[in-house]
């Protein structure tokens, strides 16, 4: 079995280990799976009453699920780490849950259905977008997916090295001023999310 802290398992290197860590870390769960439906009916009610930006929305259905000040909810979020997740993808299917949703809504259209880099509006396939790739999960393994690079490319933008046959460059643009600070580490814990953790199904999920 596979170490619960991880999926590095507990037994040494080896090909039965490396069987295991492709089994257990093949990649985040399916939306489908991962989303709990009030969830989702959540944020888009809340998308709709306040659709721009985004992070305006999240902190308003923050303040009314929590009973909080908008104030205060803008001000807990903006003292959130930048290099740590305060979410744990392997326990709280809640917080998987609300990334998978904020995941669909914002990152979808390139980053894919699958979390593949196979997105609608992608030009071109670019393999470091793909979150089942091995250096992903084995990343997740190690430390629970890379938290800092993942939150500083999210929130800072990113522009790849991989031209396109038009000449151009993929860049995703920055989501600091779009996205709440919990809206990224949320969708970082979807993408954290593995499968062979996943428990109960997040519909089932309290």
């Amino acid at each position: 079995m596979p170490d619960r802290r991880g999926c590095a398992p507990k037994f040494g290197a080896g090909v039965l280990g490396i069987l295991l860590i492709a089994w257990g870390c093949s990649g985040p769960r399916p939306l489908n799976e991962a989303i709990r439906p009030a969830d989702e009916q959540a944020y888009l009610a809340a998308l709709r009453e306040h659709p721009e930006p985004p992070r305006l929305a999240f902190y308003h259905w923050k303040a009314r699920t929590t009973g909080r000040s908008l104030s205060e909810v803008e001000r807990a979020d903006q003292a959130l780490s930048t290099t740590r997740n305060p979410f744990d993808a392997n326990r709280d299917p809640v917080a998987v849950s609300r990334g998978a949703v904020v995941y669909k809504a914002h990152c979808l259209t390139c980053h894919g259905e699958n979390a593949d880099g196979r997105g609608p509006t992608m030009p071109a396939l670019l393999p470091r977008m793909d979150f089942h790739a091995f250096d992903k999960r084995f990343a997740v393994t190690l430390h629970r997916g890379a938290p800092r690079t993942w939150f500083r490319k999210i929130n800072e933008g990113y522009t790849s090295e991989v031209v396109n046959a038009d000449g151009s460059l993929n860049t995703m643009p920055p989501f600091k001023d779009t996205l709440a600070r919990e809206q990224i580490w949320l969708a970082i814990t979807y993408l954290q999310s593995l499968d062979a953790y996943a428990g109960k199904k997040a519909g089932a999920a309290e």
